[in-house]
């Protein structure tokens, strides 16, 4: 028998308690050439996490094919899937890398026993409802991953980690590659809008499944009822893009909690609740929070205070500030840069705030995303978090106006929006991510985030409820959080 209801968050491997009812068989092809990638007889690393006596070739596909054998735990299929899968040189450099990439070597519609006329699925899926294959002569999913992560090339890293047991912590030097085939298969096997971000034209022939549950509050309108052009303005209408599936908002409402936010309470003209960057140092930021008024720093000193390096007087680099005593018990505001951040939160504490929140002071690759923070320092015992671009520049306008800004460093349920799942919708788009992804917000982190956190290993949490909502045949009845959909959150739910 299967274990019934999995506890929220438990991993596949911890979860399934007895061989699925139905047996999905999902193969790893070998497409990589004699001595490489899959082929490379020489011995692992003593550290990278490969079983003894395996070579580095068989332990890369012996990784690939314990995520393909979790896929095959959750999904129903009487078809063969296959993946052709090879590992090959990638973009990698200390300025960012390329992991990998996965997706559909072709798609279907109105097939035998489709449940919906005129809609494309990926072909992995069509497959498994019509009970036939329908592309015999192609494999299903292509799949390539980054052999050049071995090469040290990573910042901070020296390789892949090749371990498969998610009870052993990922080493901090390494990259675990379990977690990033897991997500890369998701795309495959149905994980994606199937429309281009930037012309918004569908890529197949028909519309797309996800285009019947991708919704903009905004406007109102499913993706499927939208002109190309108003799904290129959805695609980047942040936090107003979202999943209206049932099965995956009433799993929603039960998986995802509130998670570290800004809070504005006044003035109304500035957006609130805001996502934020955190840091291994400072105060747990739990409700109802840190509230107060927050000042702008003012240090009186164009020195970094490390290295003489030209700075401002607003990065709080410096102490004491010119305005300590108008921080004094208030959340001190501090621009990016200069210093590191753990410097500029005791800094803060130094002189009497009550929390910190430093705001970047450029657009970066992803202006929208707050900067993480690095660092860790035990002195530190207010809260302290980040925020993107376009909030601190607001928040600069409004100070530099002289109006006040009331905050609060607490938490909220920033993945949903009207109860509904938010997607990964920033400005400008990021292609190869926008849409394809939940949003980033979500806590706990979700596997189809565009970014894999030290958090995911193999955890299903609400993809399969998603996959359950575009009609892949699943085994979700052994994987419910709550049962019903008596709690489903999301106002927009598609009849």
């Amino acid at each position: 028998m299967i274990a019934k209801k999995c506890a929220i968050g438990a991993t596949l491997l911890l979860c399934l308690m007895a061989p699925p009812a139905f047996a999905t068989t999902i193969t790893i092809v070998n497409n990589d050439g004699p001595g490489e990638g899959f082929n490379d007889s020489s011995a692992p690393p003593a550290d990278a996490g490969c079983a003894p006596g395996e070579t580095l070739g068989q332990c890369r596909q012996h990784v690939f094919q314990i995520a393909a054998d979790n896929w095959a735990v959750l999904l129903n299929s009487a078809i063969e899937i296959k993946v052709t899968s090879q590992m090959n040189p990638q973009t990698c450099s200390a300025s960012g890398s390329v992991l990998g990439s996965a997706g559909a070597i072709s798609t279907a519609a109105n097939f035998p026993n489709a449940p919906r006329t005129n809609v494309s699925y990926n072909i992995a899926e069509a497959n498994a409802l019509a009970g036939q294959d329908l592309d015999p002569g192609n494999n299903d999913i292509n799949a390539t991953f980054n052999i050049s992560i071995d090469s040290g090339c990573a910042a901070g890293t020296v390789g892949w980690w090749y371990g498969t047991d998610p009870s052993v912590a990922i080493p901090t030097n390494r990259i675990g590659l379990l977690p990033v085939v897991f997500h890369e298969l998701g795309h495959g096997l149905g994980f994606t809008s199937n429309t281009n971000p930037s012309t918004g034209a569908y890529f197949t022939s028909q519309p797309p499944i996800w285009a019947s549950y991708l919704f903009d509050t905004e406007t109102g309108k499913l993706w499927k009822d939208m002109s190309n052009g108003e799904r290129v303005a959805s695609t980047i209408n942040d936090p107003n893009l979202v999943w209206t599936g049932p099965h995956t908002g009433v799993q929603a409402a039960a998986y995802l909690g509130p998670g570290p936010a800004l809070l504005i309470d006044f003035p109304l003209s500035l957006p609130s609740p805001n996502s934020v960057g955190t840091g291994a140092f400072g105060a747990s930021i739990v409700a109802p929070g840190t509230s107060a008024n927050l000042v702008r720093v003012d240090d009186g000193s164009t020195d970094d205070g490390v290295g003489g390096n030209t700075a401002t007087i607003n990065d709080g680099c410096q102490t004491p500030y010119v305005n300590a005593s108008a921080v004094s018990g208030k959340i001190a505001f501090v621009d990016r840069g200069s210093c590191a951040f753990t410097v500029k939160a005791k800094n803060a504490q130094l002189n009497g705030a009550i929390g910190v929140v430093i705001a970047n002071v450029a657009a970066s690759a992803n202006p929208n995303t707050p900067p993480g923070m690095a660092g860790s320092d035990a002195t530190i015992t207010i809260p302290a978090v980040s925020i993107a671009f376009p909030l601190g520049e607001q928040i600069r306008t409004v100070l530099g106006g002289g109006t006040a800004v009331g905050a609060i460093i607490s938490t909220a349920r920033l993945s949903l929006t009207d109860g509904c799942v938010r997607l990964f919708a920033p400005s400008p788009v990021q292609s190869g991510s926008s849409v394809s992804h939940f949003s980033p917000d979500a806590t706990p982190n979700l596997l189809m985030e565009p970014a894999i956190t030290a958090t995911i290993f193999n955890k299903v949490d609400l993809t399969l409820p998603l996959f359950k909502d575009i009609d892949w045949p699943s085994n979700l009845e052994d994987f419910l959080f709550v049962d019903g959909f008596d709690a489903n959150p999301c106002q927009h739910v598609q009849p």
